[in-house]
């Protein structure tokens, strides 16, 4: 499946083939081309508009002659602006906001408490009410026209800690995500190359303009990234990159000679590749296994049934696969249903009377209960749900590796 990581991955390393074409050369074409991938990769994907435009920026200060830099940077910049003011003109006349995404700001409200906390819709204690962000059709809008978030104005002495905290409990997971795929040996060997062109900068000045630019790239990446959230797909742009860098260290008039060094780099590689195949949760062991298959089943089940509306309770078993909170949402879209409420967290004993509360005022035609046999807080409240509707019908929802992993109970009113 195409995906806008990969794609925005595929589009970023196209990006810095041609920049380096642009460094070589120096050729307007060169230049222009620049400019449309960055506009594409926008579109792919809003982060590539900052962060691209910052490789750009460096890659025209750093070029020779300085008198041409403003014609590269307008050629480069020319088609990233048009598109970009052209898409921000669609999300005003949608929105009423001049804006070129609404990405970050949701984001920054999602995961910052203060920010949204005052701000709660008060439709339910426990649930959350979709309703404004999901229509008929189950399409989902997490900025809908006059919703309060469009208002927000961010405050950046409030902000400002809590992005510095986010920074230190998102780094050590994206370092470590890295690591793992780019493997110890990779990165060594990338190491090892820089070292090498800056040490022969005078004969190859262009590779090493690259190779600050690459550099300047992943710093800027990760520290954006884990500004908020992080999520491993975010690292696919960079891996290329630092891969390419890291092929060179094999190549004889840059890398070392055969010896001790590219022997024990090579089984550094190799060891890491190894680790990466055979881990417990490695991507190669799980990648022919569908985390969706109990959306799957689940939106079989709601087809099946009479009804529109859905409330989702608890979060599906692959959170690292976006099967988590997601679960309910997934569901109901492969049901052709409508979730009206929802909650990731399934309710403490003492919550559970409240959360039925919830459920009555809502009355959706359908429940999804994420959660395992075996897990009291799941086992109350698919009882207590059967007990409170009469008549009502469960079917278990299952994984293929988990067994049962919620219940889709279908509820009639007392």
């Amino acid at each position: 499946m195409v995906t806008p990581d990969f794609l925005f991955a595929t589009l970023t390393l196209a990006y810095f083939i041609v920049l380096l074409q642009c460094l070589r050369t120096d050729e307007k074409r060169w230049w222009g081309l620049l400019g449309g991938i960055h506009a594409l990769a926008f579109l792919a994907k809003g982060f590539a508009l900052p962060w691209l435009a910052l490789s750009t920026i460096f890659s025209v200060l750093l070029s020779r002659p300085r008198k041409q830099q403003a014609a590269r940077l307008a050629l480069a910049g020319i088609l990233p602006l048009l598109v970009a003011t052209a898409w921000a003109g669609v999300l005003h006349y949608k929105y009423g906001a001049f804006t070129t995404g609404t990405q970050f700001k949701f984001n920054f409200l999602q995961w910052t408490p203060h920010a949204s906390s005052h701000q709660l819709d008060r439709t339910y204690v426990l649930l959350r009410n979709t309703k404004p962000f999901i229509d008929e059709y189950n399409v989902s809008d997490p900025m809908p026209p006059g919703s309060w978030m469009w208002h927000y104005r961010i405050d950046a002495r409030q902000a400002a800690p809590e992005l510095v905290a986010h920074e230190a409990h998102n780094l050590p997971k994206a370092v470590k995500e890295f690591l793992i795929v780019v493997t110890p040996g990779g990165l060594v060997a990338a190491f090892f190359v820089v070292a090498v062109l800056v040490r022969r900068r005078k004969q190859s000045p262009v590779e090493v303009t690259m190779a600050a630019l690459v550099a300047l790239a992943g710093v800027s990446l990760l520290l954006a990234y884990c500004m908020l959230v992080f999520d491993g797909r975010y690292l696919y742009p960079l891996i290329p990159l630092v891969l390419t860098i890291a092929v060179g260290f094999f190549v004889d008039p840059v890398g070392p000679a055969p010896g001790i060094g590219r022997r024990a780099t090579v089984a550094l590689i190799v060891l890491g590749i190894f680790v990466s195949l055979t881990y417990s949760s490695s991507p190669f062991r799980t990648v022919r296994r569908d985390s969706q298959i109990s959306c799957y089943r689940a939106g079989q089940s709601l087809r099946a049934h009479q009804g529109s509306t859905v409330v989702s309770v608890g979060s599906g078993p692959y959170p690292e696969h976006g099967v988590g909170w997601e679960a309910g949402y997934k569901s109901t879209y492969f049901g052709d249903r409508r979730v009206i409420g929802a909650t990731d967290k399934l309710p403490n004993l003492e919550e559970i009377p409240t959360l039925l509360g919830d459920i009555s005022k809502a009355m959706p035609d359908a429940v999804l209960v994420w959660g395992k046999p075996g897990d009291v807080r799941y086992e109350a409240l698919t009882q207590q749900l059967m007990h409170e509707y009469t008549g009502s019908y469960r079917e278990a929802l299952t994984d293929p590796f988990f067994g049962e992993v919620g219940s889709a109970l279908y509820v009639h009113p007392r």
